[in-house]
């Protein structure tokens, strides 16, 4: 057993020299304390690399199902606009057209200040703000009428228009735009007239979720009575001006899919307003499909976006479209996957080994170079050579 013994010594690598013949420095402390706060540094800052989480970047098609839905995550003020003139629509390239969307989208009336007017808001309901002839009107109406104006859309000489809806008939066969409703003495009774003097100076809160198709498609928050008109989506907003309806508005969320942790929203908590009255903002959105993945391997698959916007002044004749928030969306054929990930134990040892042989080889080299130089400088001096 002793031979066995005596053996494994002689294959000691670290051979030990007598105490006797070790000479301690002062030089050499102050390198040994330098290299104890080097190698206490490195390894406080490698320990919080091995505790941190690594998020880890990768780029690839997107090959998940296309026919999954997205979420659409809403939450939009508008400072001037009643919620009684707004709806909701959805339109794709495949031919989707989603009307007036009722499920999971409220309206919350405000006032000027942007209080809640309404303790409980409104669920979105199909619009039916049409403008129609009271049966108590036409009661009303004597034998022989006075010749109403057609302001200036007579078909024929005595041509008369007694009704708000003879007077926009009138300008339909004449291929006119409707001059201001509000202008026309037949139109004061008008619903949309009547509702747009009731809520005046109010705004409304819209918010809620759609769910939209993985196709090329826009989702808008507009004015008017919606509906279809030769296979087209149309708004009616009955011969109201655009510029009657203020769109400036807020943007507290915005989203397309699941949140994962640090998901960027571009627009949250946004603004934009207009002096020029009716106002179409567009927001063009480049939707990325994007799969999140945590350390105990759940998956969270979700969408990011970023946006370019722009914006026009809607004025007949001149610029066309609606007022409104418009949002143009386009979806990615790439997709981004972020996976949480955290440092190996055996690469946390396999570092902090490095580390502290690393401080101490360098710092022995150091030692050395300094008594080596202290020794010959004494040397000199003990013979009177030193200059």
């Amino acid at each position: 057993m002793s031979a066995f013994l005596t053996r494994i010594r002689q294959l000691d690598a670290y051979t030990k020299p007598l105490d006797d013949f070790r000479v301690k420095t002062l030089s050499g402390g102050a390198v040994t304390l330098v290299s104890a706060v080097v190698i206490l540094t490195l390894f406080v800052s490698e320990l919080q690399l091995f505790l941190s989480t690594n998020i880890v970047e990768e780029l690839f098609v997107d090959s998940t199902s296309g026919d999954d839905r997205v979420d659409i995550q809403f939450d939009v003020v508008f400072h001037k606009m009643p919620c009684p003139f707004i709806s909701i629509d959805v339109m794709d390239v495949s031919g989707d057209h989603q009307s007036d969307v009722q499920d999971a989208v409220y309206k919350q009336r405000i006032d000027a200040f942007g209080k809640d007017v309404a303790d409980v808001p409104v669920k979105q309901e199909v619009n039916n703000n049409k403008t129609v002839t009271k049966p108590a009107e036409l009661a009303t109406v004597p034998a022989k009428p006075a010749c109403g104006s057609c302001y200036g859309a007579e078909l024929y000489q005595g041509h008369c228009c007694n009704t708000c809806q003879a007077v926009k008939d009138a300008y339909r066969q004449k291929g006119w735009a409707m001059i201001d409703v509000e202008t026309v003495d037949q139109c004061k009774s008008d619903s949309w007239i009547s509702a747009l003097n009731a809520h005046k100076d109010e705004g409304c809160k819209v918010y809620g979720r759609v769910q939209v198709a993985k196709v090329a498609g826009n989702f808008h928050i507009a004015p008017g009575h919606t509906l279809k008109d030769q296979h087209s989506h149309v708004h009616d907003l009955h011969s109201i001006g655009p510029s009657k309806f203020d769109t400036s508005h807020t943007i507290n969320h915005l989203s397309f899919g699941n949140p994962y942790p640090g998901k960027a929203y571009p627009l949250d908590g946004r603004a934009f307003a207009t002096k020029d009255g009716g106002t179409m903002f567009q927001y063009y959105v480049k939707v990325v499909p994007t799969m999140y993945v945590y350390l105990d391997k759940a998956e969270v698959f979700t969408h990011q976006f970023s946006v370019t916007k722009h914006q026009k002044v809607i004025r007949p004749g001149i610029a066309d479209g609606l007022p409104g928030f418009f949002v143009q969306y386009e979806f990615s054929p790439l997709m981004v996957r972020f996976e949480e990930k955290r440092q190996a134990l055996s690469h946390f040892l396999v570092s902090l080994c490095a580390i502290i042989g690393g401080v101490f080889t360098v710092a022995s080299l150091i030692d050395s170079f300094i008594y080596q130089s202290s020794k010959v400088i004494k040397q000199k001096v003990d013979l009177g050579k030193a200059s």
